[in-house]
């Protein structure tokens, strides 16, 4: 399925309305794993041009994988509210990009709780 026709205009909504709290989780996220350089989020801004200058774990490096695994959760969470092989099976199916790369992006926003 392309990517374009994926994303109905109220997945994009919804992703919008989160996609700020899902940048700093990400960060918070990195921090809590010691990934060198993230700090806890009480973001400053340094965090902020950081993310800005397109570092490889820069939030907007890995929105694609985000917002699918977000919008992926929000179809099919009652189905399968944990991360499971069919859905994997599922989403690498779906997605419009290298499924293997962002693999760990697209189940970290599945997962996610906010």
């Amino acid at each position: 399925m392309a990517a374009t026709t994926y994303y109905t205009d109220e997945d994009m909504t919804a992703w919008e309305r989160v996609k700020k709290a899902f940048a700093n989780d990400w960060e918070q996220t990195k921090s809590d794993f010691g990934v060198d350089g993230a700090r806890d989020m009480n973001q400053d801004v340094d965090d902020t041009l950081k993310q800005a200058s397109g570092a490889d774990d820069a939030f907007e490096n890995r929105e694609q994988a985000f917002r699918f695994g977000y919008t992926a959760k929000r179809r099919y969470e009652s189905e399968s509210p944990e991360w499971n092989d069919d859905l994997d099976r599922r989403l690498q199916k779906e997605y419009d990009g290298d499924y293997r790369a962002d693999r760990d992006y697209i189940r970290h926003a599945y997962q996610y709780g906010g």
